[in-house]
């Protein structure tokens, strides 16, 4: 009797229970796409109201103004730059205001960030020989010799040292 009474049981919780969770998930996943729906309709108004704006010859030309600095036919477009900070040469932290134009020219010795070869990093002398330390390689001489791209690239690799 118990025996049957647990078999009745579990045959309730399978029958009961298993329908039960199905329309649970497909409640949630009804609930999931109305909100998506909800988004999408906010999203095509939107866009339609966009469409609307668009289709006006006004707008049109306001975005050819703006976005393209396109210019209706007969005017002249002018571009006013912000006026100078100072007469004098630019400041030492290297900021300037203006025309780029006006200002003067800056020599590459006046340039502290620049490196004698852009390959190198800012620490590393361009003269320095490379060294390498491979089978088969030929023993390094006083004299400076050029590096190729490639051993510039391993010396900067901190691992192949």
């Amino acid at each position: 009797m118990p025996v049957v009474l647990a078999a009745l049981v579990a045959l309730v919780i399978l029958v009961v229970g298993f329908p039960a969770s199905t329309l649970w998930a497909q409640h949630r996943q009804l609930s999931a796409a109305s909100a998506q729906l909800t988004e999408l309709e906010h999203q095509n108004r939107v866009l339609t109201e966009q469409q609307h704006q668009l289709s006006s010859n006004a707008e049109i030309a306001r975005l050819a103004r703006e976005d393209y600095q396109l210019i209706p036919r007969g005017q002249t477009l002018f571009d006013i730059l912000p006026p100078a900070a100072s007469a004098g040469p630019p400041a030492r932290n290297g900021t300037t205001t203006g025309d780029p134009g006006n200002q003067p020219l800056v020599a590459p010795s006046d340039s502290p960030s620049m490196s004698l070869d852009p390959g190198l990093p800012s620490g590393i002398p361009a003269t320095a020989p490379h060294q390498s330390s491979g089978a088969g390689s030929a023993p390094s001489s006083g004299a400076s010799t050029p590096s190729s791209f490639w051993s510039r690239v391993s010396d900067t690799l901190e691992f192949w040292k």
